[in-house]
């Protein structure tokens, strides 16, 4: 019986399938960053996201599983994404990561206000479509606190992208009461 060499893994290979097996994990900033992914600080963390080539496509991205989100419902996810940042991102002229924490429920109302038809039902969805995106990294959702704010995901849009995104979430209803806290996200 032969044995085979061991195979040698380049550290960025190695580096985009562990983002693939665990999602988007983060570490002490204290800790160095593993080639391959792209960190998203917060203060004591830092949010390690695997890093793409510019210019790769969604065919590559899915042929790698690592597509951006996957979505059953795209429409009512960027609605629910919509909703979380209009409540997570007060001052719009900042930048949205790492934005605030803001409950829940205040999100389900603004989206609420969004949907049309059974608003009972568009909640129920709305709050499984939260839970999908938090398992993808677009939003932090701390279900025993009841609250959310942007995940690690949203830092890294550049800022050229974000005015038209502005824009939208400028005609977006209200969030009916102020973000939960202006502690920082990180505590």
């Amino acid at each position: 019986m032969s044995v085979e060499p061991p195979v040698s893994v380049e550290p960025e290979v190695l580096a985009r399938a562990r983002a693939r097996v665990l999602g988007v994990a983060s570490i002490p900033a204290s800790e160095p960053v593993p080639a391959g992914l792209t960190a998203a600080g917060d203060g004591a963390r830092v949010w390690l996201l695997p890093s793409w080539p510019d210019g790769a496509t969604p065919a590559l991205l899915e042929e790698y599983q690592t597509a951006p989100m996957p979505l059953d419902r795209p429409g009512q996810a960027r609605r629910v994404l919509a909703a979380a940042l209009r409540c997570c991102w007060p001052r719009l002229d900042d930048p949205p990561w790492p934005g605030e924490r803001a409950r829940v429920a205040t999100v389900l109302e603004v989206y609420g206000m969004m949907a049309r038809g059974d608003i009972e039902l568009a909640r129920r969805w709305a709050t499984g479509e939260l839970r999908r995106l938090a398992d993808t990294g677009w939003l932090l959702l701390d279900q025993e606190a009841g609250t959310v704010r942007p995940g690690p995901r949203v830092a890294l849009w550049p800022e050229q992208s974000l005015s038209s995104l502005r824009d939208l979430l400028r005609r977006l209803p209200q969030p009916p009461e102020a973000p939960e806290s202006p502690e920082s996200p990180g505590e």
